[in-house]
């Protein structure tokens, strides 16, 4: 009897007609691969308006827009990353894990000195202060007449009344024509909140409203002018440990990992991570991105320190929009498109929620080319001021020698790797080791239906699985890759086969050189 059966027995003698299903043939084209997100950052510690009901080191599914805003509170790290990645890509699943339990880390702080002057000119002092802090525009309205005191009630009103924001104002304890700006949450990123005013080329500081010297200033008759004096923000301290998220999603893949922070001892984690999931027995591979704001010799100081194919750094100069949400952002849509087509390029997809630093801190393009030789990502913008993707590239630049390693350079080969690997296993595990198929010399007479394979069906069978993988432009020269195929049975183990799959990456159309010779 040729044909196997699972749950028909060969003994049976009672009469009737037995029918048993088996689906290890279903499967002809290639199978859905949906992708997972995970984002790390920190909730709001002491956030009162409302508490986060979030637990830490605690996975939550984010299934729409503002839902992290209850879990991790309004403007933390995790729910300000979230609502960036819901912005930029509203379908791809996506988890987030709040770290930093137990940290006594210190919040990041400022101040901003109103003190000194009184507006005496009825009509000319009436306007807005343009303030803006991580990109989110406070309008703070003056009107003649304000004293200092006044205005940094009406400027605290204002900022606490945005949601967004990664801060709270309150009224210096000193100086009632000061006010405090602390970050919602501890850490180091809290020293990257951008705080600045006027970004916009229309906006200006209302008439004897002066920023950015050194004290009142008397214009005429008129009335007061008043000087700001802005401080950065500074004294964060102590950020959250990446390897507490590991136990936690020990035996789960996530395919992309989105996480804030560019410390040295992060980055390692988050590079070992990811480089044991990529190995074989593991088979959980994922990505990882992040950013840095900081100059160009700042970012390729940090660039050059890296090399891994499993993580992106995003470089931005000056940009308003805090680097946590830049990760978010691009993490978003490599995530969205890599999912339909790993191999595809990603330049001029644009990214929502993150603004472009003025042009004078925009990289040059000679500068851009030097941080893609350094392990930063890059992007552009355009005519609008919109963030796009320019060359999303991994950190790795060099082999084990030392020596320049371009293999890796692009996010798109280990995307399309994995989906290849991903497709390979699947088709496979369902063609054979899921129906529990004997295995047999090629030389024999396996019959139809007899749950005995040979090195030649796995090796028809992978070629039929690289057609549809070359038809859907993940490979190239189809003909080449058969032709060196190996499909062998090991010759210690008999119950192994060996398969050396030669695949011909397809590439990405990246640059177009031309040279025109012109005749008069």
């Amino acid at each position: 009897m040729a044909i196997t059966f699972n749950n028909i027995p060969d003994t049976i003698r009672t009469p009737g007609a037995y029918v048993e299903i088996d689906n290890s043939r279903a499967l002809k084209g290639l199978i859905q691969n949906p992708h997972k997100v995970l984002i790390l950052g920190q909730l709001a510690e002491g956030l009162t308006t409302p508490t986060p009901t979030a637990l830490y080191d605690t996975l939550y599914t984010i299934s729409r827009d503002n839902l992290a805003d209850g879990f991790f509170g309004r403007g933390s790290i995790l729910a300000r990353m979230c609502n960036t990645f819901k912005a930029n890509n509203p379908n791809t699943e996506v988890y987030a894990m709040a770290l930093g339990s137990g940290i006594a880390g210190g919040a990041a702080g400022c101040s901003i000195d109103i003190s000194g002057a009184v507006y005496s000119n009825p009509v000319s002092c009436n306007g807005t202060w343009y303030l803006m802090i991580n990109g989110e525009q406070v309008n703070v309205p003056i009107t003649s007449g304000m004293s200092d005191t006044s205005i940094v009630v009406a400027a605290i009103t204002a900022i606490n009344s945005n949601s967004n924001l990664p801060v709270t104002a309150a009224v210096n304890g000193v100086s009632a024509g000061k006010l405090d700006i602390t970050a919602v949450c501890s850490g180091t990123l809290g020293n990257y909140i951008d705080i600045r005013e006027n970004f916009y080329d229309y906006q200006s500081i209302p008439l004897h409203f002066v920023s950015g010297s050194t004290g009142p200033l008397t214009i005429g008759s008129g009335g007061i002018a008043l000087r700001i004096f802005f401080s950065v923000m500074t004294g964060g301290t102590i950020d959250p440990d990446l390897g507490d998220a590991w136990a936690v999603i020990e035996a789960e893949q996530f395919h992309y990992i989105i996480q804030p922070y560019i410390a040295a001892a992060n980055l390692t984690e988050i590079e070992d991570e990811l480089a044991d999931r990529f190995k074989p027995l593991e088979d959980l591979q994922g990505h990882g991105f992040t950013a840095v704001r900081g100059t160009l010799a700042s970012c390729t100081t940090l660039g050059n320190t890296r090399n891994s194919p499993h993580n992106t750094i995003v470089g931005a100069d000056n940009s308003p929009t805090c680097p946590e949400e830049w990760a978010a952002a691009w993490g978003a849509v490599c995530a969205w498109n890599l999912n339909i087509d790993p191999a595809r390029p990603l330049h001029t997809l644009s990214l929502k929620g993150v603004l472009a630093p003025p042009i004078s801190r925009r990289f040059t393009r000679a500068e851009r080319d030097t941080l893609l030789y350094d392990g930063i990502a890059t992007w552009i913008a355009d005519a609008s001021g919109r963030v796009l993707i320019e060359r999303s590239i991994t950190t790795y630049q060099t082999n084990s020698f030392g020596l320049p390693d371009p293999s890796y350079l692009d996010i798109q080969t280990l995307a399309t790797v994995g989906e290849l690997r991903y497709q390979y296993k699947t088709r496979m595990l369902n063609r054979f080791i899921q129906p529990r198929f004997k295995l047999a010399d090629d030389s024999f007479p396996a019959q139809p239906g007899s749950k005995v394979a040979r090195p030649k069906d796995v090796k028809a069978e992978t070629i039929a699985l690289f057609t549809l993988l070359r038809d859907k432009g993940l490979i190239e020269n189809l003909d080449e890759f058969i032709e060196a195929l190996v499909v062998e049975r090991d010759v210690t183990d008999v119950n192994r086969v060996n398969v050396l799959l030669p695949a011909n990456l397809i590439n990405q159309f990246r640059i177009l050189a031309a040279n025109l010779q012109f005749i008069l």
